[in-house]
């Protein structure tokens, strides 16, 4: 028998396996109070999941499920922040492997499920979990199956603008709703901190955000994720970012939409391949003659962060948070004093 044909009759026989393991998983979970029920179009169907003392019914994109009081398996499909703020820590998730280092000590010990693109069912029967949740699309498409495994919520919105109404309705799954109130009450705190420092100069400087792919350079307006936390901040933006529409992508003619007071930059990348691909077009963008005429980069408010501004939860609205004290008062104050005790 040839190589070829061997490892087909193999592929063959894992997936009968695998969908024998699925039937029996189903089968044993025909009874569970926890699973809701749909319809294929994701209606809810005239079938009432059956109510426990031990879970309570959320409301999600595709209708309700009756998640436990006090989960202790999570698995996260896609956006992985909120959880790990509320203080958890999933046994699985599948962006694991692709973290911005603002998280990068809260993931240990979290299972790798593989590929955004298609998570390993296998793993996640494995890992035997009492809850999944997450925005994975995956998800949403595979609902049936996935629910037949563990109660499974999917987050009712999957834009970075919506990130503090999907971290509410992740500590509401969670039961961990004070703890969220307080998380946000730390956030906007440090905004009025930010605020008070940054006195009269908050109205005279407008914040470009600028993120480099390996073909093409883009700006995120004020409805992203980012944009909202500099709203919050306080803080303007150029007229040609100052608008909704998600992210734009500029040709090099369009190289004066970057220009602002200040500028903060970072590249794309979500392998090492790709992130060299876009760093390498940062070294050809700052060698244009078009990048020097810009007013930002003649003043040197050129400031490079890492990938969490364009993140999708309070971590990350902290972080940014961090950058604002640290290049528009840190260095601010330090540039001032240094040009107080070398002045004449």
């Amino acid at each position: 028998m040839s190589r070829a044909r061997s490892w087909k009759i193999t592929r063959i026989l894992q997936q009968l396996l695998l969908g024998v393991l699925l039937f029996c998983f189903a089968s044993a979970c025909s009874g569970n109070p926890f699973s809701s029920r749909f319809s294929p179009s994701g209606i809810s169907s005239s079938q009432e999941p059956s109510l426990s003392p031990e879970c309570r019914m959320i409301e999600h994109k595709l209708g309700q499920t009756c998640v436990p009081l006090n989960p202790q398996r999570v698995i996260v499909l896609g956006y992985l922040e909120n959880v790990l703020a509320l203080g958890i820590k999933p046994v699985g998730n599948d962006l694991v492997n692709n973290i911005y280092p603002h998280m990068e000590d809260k993931i240990e010990g979290i299972e790798n499920l593989g590929d955004f693109t298609s998570p390993s069912l296998e793993k996640i029967l494995t890992l035997k979990p009492d809850l999944i949740l997450g925005d994975n699309p995956v998800l949403e498409a595979k609902y049936e199956v996935f629910s037949q495994v563990a109660p499974t919520a999917l987050a009712p919105f999957s834009d970075g603008r919506k990130w503090k109404e999907n971290f509410m309705w992740s500590a509401q799954v969670l039961g961990r709703t004070e703890k969220a109130q307080a998380i946000m009450a730390n956030y906007y705190a440090r905004l009025e901190e930010f605020k008070n420092q940054m006195g009269d100069r908050l109205d005279q400087i407008k914040v470009s955000v600028v993120r480099i792919y390996p073909d093409v350079i883009a700006v995120y307006p004020k409805d992203s994720f980012c944009g909202s936390v500099l709203e919050d901040a306080g803080l303007s933006r150029p007229p040609s970012q100052n608008k909704v529409g998600g992210q734009q992508r500029l040709s090099k003619e369009r190289m004066r939409d970057l220009d602002g007071d200040v500028m903060f930059l970072w590249t794309y990348g979500h392998n090492p391949e790709i992130s060299q691909q876009a760093n390498t077009t940062l070294k050809k963008l700052k060698a244009d003659p078009l990048w020097s005429q810009l007013k930002v980069v003649q003043q040197g408010k050129v400031y490079e962060v890492p990938g969490y501004w364009i993140g999708d939860g309070p971590l990350a609205a902290n972080a940014m948070i961090d950058d604002l004290f640290k290049y528009l008062i840190e260095t601010v104050s330090s540039n001032l004093y240094k040009y107080l005790i070398h002045a004449p």
